[in-house]
């Protein structure tokens, strides 16, 4: 029942994500589809009135394969290591995770300990954002590097996810679709169980 309500919204959340960023309801979504994966994520920042601080999040998401589904929802506390051009900060908290496999021959939920650390600053031509975050539920990790190139609308991000029987590498480069860039298209390649395919997707970014 618990997981059914979690889609529900997921899937609500998609539909409405124009309407979200609008009332600033949410900081960050993305959603990528390909022919045998679907990725939904969602990260709300909570404000804390301490501008030293970074801002803790609360963060959402759902990805299917062809060989089953994950979801999760979690809350982040963040501390920041250092400031300047080039700005460290890492993150720990508790979240509450579901997978299933498609064939129905296996099925968890339970909480998670969750850890990450980020990264960020400028490069030649451009600046980077690096993200890596572990999680006690079923092994789980996923790691970013990210750029974005100046005074353009492209930037080109890597990440990789993985957790217990599962593995997935996304190349995708982005296009801002706003002056602000905010709302970005994205396309490229997802390399899942040592198959390629191509993927599109859409992401709106306003941290």
């Amino acid at each position: 029942m618990l997981i059914k309500l979690f889609r529900t919204l997921l899937t609500l959340s998609l539909a409405a994500l124009p309407a979200l960023a609008s009332a600033q309801l949410v900081n960050f979504a993305q959603f990528d589809v390909s022919r045998d994966a679907r990725t939904l994520a969602l990260v709300r920042a909570l404000p804390d009135g301490n501008p030293q601080t970074p801002d803790p999040l609360l963060t959402a998401g759902y990805t299917r394969w062809d060989t089953g589904s994950s979801s999760s929802a979690a809350y982040i506390h963040r501390w920041a290591l250092n400031s300047g051009p080039h700005n460290w900060a890492v993150g720990a908290g508790v979240g509450v995770n579901h997978y299933e496999s498609r064939n129905g021959a296996e099925e968890r939920t339970g909480g998670s300990l969750r850890g990450q650390t980020e990264l960020s600053g400028p490069l030649p031509g451009g600046t980077y954002f690096a993200l890596l975050q572990l999680s006690t539920f079923r092994s789980g990790a996923f790691g970013l590097l990210q750029y974005n190139v100046a005074n353009s609308p492209i930037g080109v991000d890597l990440s990789h996810y993985r957790e217990t029987g599962v593995k997935q590498t996304t190349l995708a480069v982005r296009y801002a679709l706003d002056a602000r860039k905010r709302w970005s298209l994205r396309t490229g390649v997802i390399e899942s169980q040592s198959e390629m395919q191509p993927f599109i997707g859409i992401a709106y970014n306003a941290f």
